[in-house]
């Protein structure tokens, strides 16, 4: 029971000193989402791309957008090797789609249940691990060593 409150505690104290962080997160995700169904939305229904040629522009533009939001307005990392945030941040995105595909599979190839629930619950998993990817390997500002990788950088 103390362990518990000691990491409830803990969680709490987390979400106070990075509240601002964790609300502009959001406010991008939201913004970001906004604009790849509004991109979508123009290259399909208005331009009357295919539809799988106009998810792939969606993507590219709201992939290339996160990355700056974040980059500048999140993360406060507008002064670091731009080449070394991306492929970073390309890393992210694979982990990223290999957690979704994991999901996916373990939820319609094992418990038989609809795409649609682990679709809603791979969006539920992913953006915590995109935060601390983001926050602590992707757009780290100071020297650092990432254990268990061996990498070790400079902001320049």
């Amino acid at each position: 029971m103390v362990k518990n409150l000691c990491f409830i505690k803990f969680i709490i104290a987390y979400l106070l000193e990075y509240r601002l962080q964790l609300t502009r997160f959001i406010l991008v995700g939201l913004i970001t989402d906004g604009v790849y169904f509004l991109v979508f939305y123009l290259f399909y229904t208005v331009i009357q791309l295919d539809y799988k040629i106009a998810s792939s522009i969606a993507y590219v533009v709201t992939v290339s957008g996160h990355f700056l939001l974040h980059r500048v307005f999140t993360f406060s990392a507008a002064t670091q090797r731009v080449t070394l945030n991306v492929l970073k941040y390309l890393f992210m995105l694979a982990i990223n789609y290999l957690i979704m595909l994991s999901i996916v599979y373990c939820i319609v190839s094992i418990l038989g249940q609809s795409p649609y629930i682990a679709l809603v619950l791979s969006n539920c998993v992913t953006p915590f691990v995109s935060f601390f990817a983001m926050k602590y390997f992707v757009f780290i500002g100071d020297y650092k060593l990432v254990k268990g990788l061996g990498i070790t950088h400079t902001v320049d």
